[in-house]
């Protein structure tokens, strides 16, 4: 329907004048004019009049209103549940219920059908997520539907198992439809108990404990006893038995472990069936972590035996990710003997400065401690080294953290504790610092606050650099000890050197990753390759291609596509299993790459076979709707024949314009003066 309104910023009155002035101009034109033969006597005054009355219009600023209104039918969006655990019934409940109902239904709605599991599907499409159900995607799917505002009614077919995602009752739809689900599947308790879930660190560092927590569920009418076993590789690592009550009911049980090797470590948790249990596919299940040996190999050098050394070297044994060898005093390594070093005393003669020398041309990082043995001059001549003053007397100082210092972020109690601790021995005099120079830790002599320096953090050409200007970090950890019964701010300030040192080690240029250790069967695996070029920049112009080996005799060559800034590959129907990616880069010379993934025979999906309808009734309540059984699918229908949600909507647009903007008024203004003048020549008036 088209609304048509004509208004004017003027009163209306001024209408009659233009009316009036009109006419008067075109009578004091035609009343002397010759007479032409009808019509044209009647014709050219007409045109002259409907020129100069529309045109005079335009003096009054008028504008045109148009609304336009238009019946729509609401929308019904229809979701079927085409999961493992549902896709049968789902498919006999629309042949046998649903069909012809929705059929008969669009004569009221304009209905949409889809299939949904992990995500939403349209008919006809492949679902490769269909050991996963998501029921919150629906309202997702909903608020992005191309016309969302005409959607005013929603229909769920589902058993209401959800395994991925969260709660539908939390996400809202915005449209506020009608909500009308059937449920489907069998809710009758059965006794089973079964594996709900593991709990495991996708990675952990070698040499370090770690919990495998599984959460076992049971649903039964009598009380049974039950044996849980962890096992890898067909061996019985660990097992715990207990009891379980009747009714339902829910226990978390951890086991212990520790990371004593590198590599992918795949555990099968297995429940011991119970008397009158049914499924059994979900009494195992299989979990897999990556034990990275992700440690950096440190080595001490000394220039003598002293008690620093045997402090440091004693925490970081305490630290998984670190591996300490101690060098024999005044012995030098080679710079590719270690990850980074720590050094302690040197230089004292020309030689370990030499040795200093070549650890800092070869890009080692290194933290070093001076000692009132150390060479003053020999230890400034250094690349980026400290500046003692020439003395060789000595002072104790005290630690002042830094306000300015920002490189590292330590803990409040850590900088608390450092200014309790005592002092260190450090030589005698003015210390140099220069804007190199990230400064943690002033020396404080007395109750006197310096410039100079005493721990700080240096880079230089990419080379980083840590050194503490005195000797008597045992005195820190010691006094720790006695106080407070831990070495909690020697350890931070250590390791958190220990990790600024490490982060500068040169990234390998090209990587290979999958983005999970272990998958459903079903579930699709993602691998993710990256190539950094010389600049440290991420680059995928050059061919990439991925073989994939399973222990079960897969073999299988895929190109890598280029995505974003890095190469991706995603497939799915893999057979369980463990799988070997090895992935080759056209480059010269060519790179390789490999990772290690794990196919979990255990799915989620069917692992719960008892329907969950009450999630259905209280989504179809919140949103005023209507829950029904998969037998009572009539009656469903006819509540939404009855709800006022099947009316049309109406949809009103206006639209204003100002006629002077309108070109057909201008095209009639000029047709009735083009017109008037070219029948006038026509007939032989001028």
């Amino acid at each position: 329907m088209l609304l048509f309104a004509f208004q004017t910023l003027t009163s209306g009155w001024f209408l009659i004048v233009c009316l009036l002035a009109a006419a008067a101009l075109t009578f004091l034109l035609y009343r002397k004019a010759v007479k032409f033969q009808k019509p044209w006597n009647y014709v050219l005054p007409t045109l002259r009049f409907i020129g100069l009355f529309f045109l005079f219009i335009l003096l009054l600023s008028p504008f045109v209103v148009l609304q336009l209104q238009r019946e729509d039918k609401p929308t019904l969006l229809v979701y079927l549940d085409h999961s493992a655990s549902a896709i049968s019934q789902t498919r006999e409940v629309y042949a046998q219920g649903l069909d012809k109902p929705l059929s008969a239904l669009k004569e009221k709605y304009n209905v949409r059908v889809f299939h949904f599991a992990d995500k939403v599907y349209l008919p006809g499409d492949t679902i490769l997520g269909r050991y996963a159900t998501d029921l919150g995607i629906i309202a997702e799917h909903a608020n992005e539907y191309r016309d969302a505002r005409r959607v005013s009614a929603v229909l769920v077919v589902s058993d209401g198992i959800q395994n991925r995602g969260i709660s539908p009752l939390v996400k809202p739809f915005v449209s506020n439809p009608l909500l009308y689900c059937i449920g489907i599947g069998d809710t009758t308790p059965q006794t089973d108990i079964r594996i709900a879930g593991i709990q495991v660190n996708e990675s952990v560092f070698l040499g370090s404990e770690y919990t495998l927590e599984v959460q076992l569920r049971f649903d039964a009418p009598a009380a049974v006893a039950y044996n849980l076993q962890l096992q890898e590789g067909g061996r019985v690592l660990q097992s715990q038995a207990g009891n379980f009550e009747k009714g339902s009911t829910y226990r978390r049980i951890v086991f212990n472990l520790k990371a004593a090797s590198p590599g992918l470590k795949q555990y099968r948790v297995v429940v011991s069936p119970v008397a009158g249990e049914k499924n059994l596919a979900n009494n195992q299940a299989t979990a897999v972590t990556e034990v990275v040996d992700d440690r950096k190999n440190i080595v001490v050098v000394q220039a003598a035996a002293h008690p620093d050394v045997g402090a440091i070297k004693r925490l970081l044994e305490g630290n998984a990710r670190y591996s300490v060898n101690l060098a024999d005093p005044g012995l030098m390594p080679n710079p590719d003997a270690a990850d980074l070093f720590i050094v302690h005393g040197m230089p004292v003669n020309e030689s370990q400065a030499g040795w200093l020398k070549r650890l800092s041309d070869a890009g080692k990082p290194f933290l070093h401690v001076s000692t009132l043995q150390t060479r003053r001059g020999l230890l400034g001549a250094l690349p980026g080294g400290a500046s003692p003053p020439a003395s060789m007397q000595s002072e104790e100082v005290l630690p002042q953290p830094s306000a300015d210092f920002t490189e590292i972020t330590f803990e409040p109690e850590v900088i608390r504790r450092i200014r309790s601790f005592p002092p260190l021995k450090a030589a005698f005099g003015r210390w140099q610092s220069d804007a190199t120079q990230k400064v943690f830790l002033k020396q404080r002599i007395g109750n006197i606050e310096t410039a100079y320096p005493l721990y700080y953090f240096r880079e230089i050409n990419n080379h980083r650099t840590v050194w503490l200007c005195g000797e008597g970090f045992w005195r820190w950890k010691l006094k720790e000890f006695a106080v407070h019964g831990d070495a909690l701010a020697s350890e931070s300030l250590l390791f958190q050197s220990l990790q600024y040192l490490s982060l500068k080690a040169r990234p390998r240029s090209f990587v290979l990753k999958s983005i999970k250790n272990d998958y459903e069967a079903g579930e699709s695996a993602v691998l993710q390759a990256t190539y950094l070029d010389a600049a440290g920049k991420k680059e995928n112009s050059a061919a990439c291609e991925l073989l994939l080996e399973g222990e079960n005799g897969y073999r299988q060559l895929f190109p890598m596509v280029a995505y974003n800034d890095v190469y991706r590959l995603e497939t799915a129907g893999l057979p369980a299993g463990q799988y070997k990616a090895t992935s080759k880069l056209n480059k010269n010379p060519k790179l390789t790459a490999s990772a290690v993934f794990y196919v979990n025979p255990m799915v989620t999906e069917i692992s719960r076979t008892q329907a969950d309808h009450a999630v259905l009734r209280q989504w179809a309540a919140k949103y005023n709707g209507y829950f029904a059984g998969s037998d009572k699918t009539k009656d469903l229908v006819n509540e939404m024949e009855k709800q006022e949600a099947a009316k049309p909507i109406i949809f009103s647009e206006t639209k204003v314009t100002e006629l002077i903007h309108a070109k057909w008024f201008f095209f009639i203004i000029i047709v009735c003066f083009a017109g008037e003048w070219i029948l006038r020549k026509y007939l032989g008036s001028y």
